[in-house]
């Protein structure tokens, strides 16, 4: 076997031997038998998992090793969720120079590009930071401090997007946070343009539901005038306001659980589900650990 199979698979193998048993939330109690599952399938659910999770197809040592694993496992649940976890957490360098760790929030980013952002390339970003970085510049040769600052923090917003795949790896930031950097700023403006279609952008985007009225005129008031106002019982009086608020709400978490089950599983998660996973990240922010729980489920994997 090639040396890229052997370390994966070991990890995996260590993986399964030293994970602590944790209370799941999986429906039924009875472990079903998979035998017959034919071995197309199973290949399709590793295919599958390796474009979710790192946004490229496996190798064929990766497809041939894990499908191996799987079938000599009877495709049970701990095998799955050890071959996701790896794909999310492993930071061994590959063979192939990949890390796929690297490529788990590396995919979530382009995710949210996508979501927010129409999947704007990352040269396009950077070319609107050098912009505004040359613009300042400009600005501080004519002593315009004003333009100056404005257009310095315009080129920060920026780069915070285009290094929010990194913070997020690295813990410096949390998803809620890589997820008001997409919808705060010139780019996402834009696309949304006027204070009207704004709102109501940042409020479907990230909760999937629109404002109701007194939520909207509140929103707006921030937005639009930077006026003092409060959002789900939150005060602000900007636009920078506004963002952070609906990013850091009780109702963003419903919003998490729903992009995850809709990127993943292609519908809305049950009152159970959304319940459950809601109040799982509340405490604990942990976006990887839903998404495998959704993608060790026979629904995603089509068993």
């Amino acid at each position: 076997m090639k040396k890229l199979s052997i370390i994966f698979i070991a990890s995996i193998f260590l993986a399964l031997m030293s994970c602590k048993k944790e209370d799941k939330f999986i429906a039924g109690n009875t472990a079903p038998d998979y035998y017959g599952v034919p071995t197309i399938k199973v290949k399709n659910y590793v295919n599958r998992l390796f474009i979710d999770l790192s946004g490229r197809e496996p190798l064929d040592v990766e497809m041939d090793s894990l499908v191996e694993l799987l079938e000599a496992n009877n495709l049970n649940f701990d095998t799955r969720e050890s071959i996701i976890k790896n794909l999310q957490s492993d930071t061994t360098i590959q063979s192939n120079g990949d890390n796929f760790n690297q490529l788990f929030y590396l995919n979530i980013y382009g995710l949210q590009k996508a979501r927010f952002l129409e999947g704007i390339p990352d040269f396009a970003i950077a070319q609107r930071k050098g912009n505004a970085e040359n613009a300042a510049y400009s600005d501080s040769l004519m002593g315009d401090i004003l333009g100056y600052n404005w257009k310095k923090q315009q080129a920060k917003i920026y780069g915070d997007i285009l290094t929010s795949d990194t913070a997020l790896r690295n813990g410096s930031i949390t998803f809620n946070e890589m997820c008001r950097r997409m919808c705060y700023n010139g780019i996402y403006d834009q696309i949304n343009m006027n204070s009207f279609n704004y709102v109501n952008a940042v409020f479907d985007n990230n909760i999937y539901r629109f404002p109701t009225t007194q939520e909207f005129t509140s929103s707006y008031n921030m937005v639009e005038s930077d006026l003092a106002d409060i959002v789900f019982g939150q005060p602000g009086g900007s636009k920078y306001d506004f963002s952070k608020i609906i990013t850091n709400s009780l109702e963003f978490n419903n919003g998490t659980v729903t992009w995850i089950y809709r990127s993943f599983l292609s519908r809305f998660p049950n009152t159970s589900e959304l319940y459950h996973y809601s109040l799982h990240f509340e405490t604990n922010s942990d976006l990887a650990y839903i998404i495998r729980e959704v993608m060790k489920t026979d629904e995603y994997a089509n068993f």
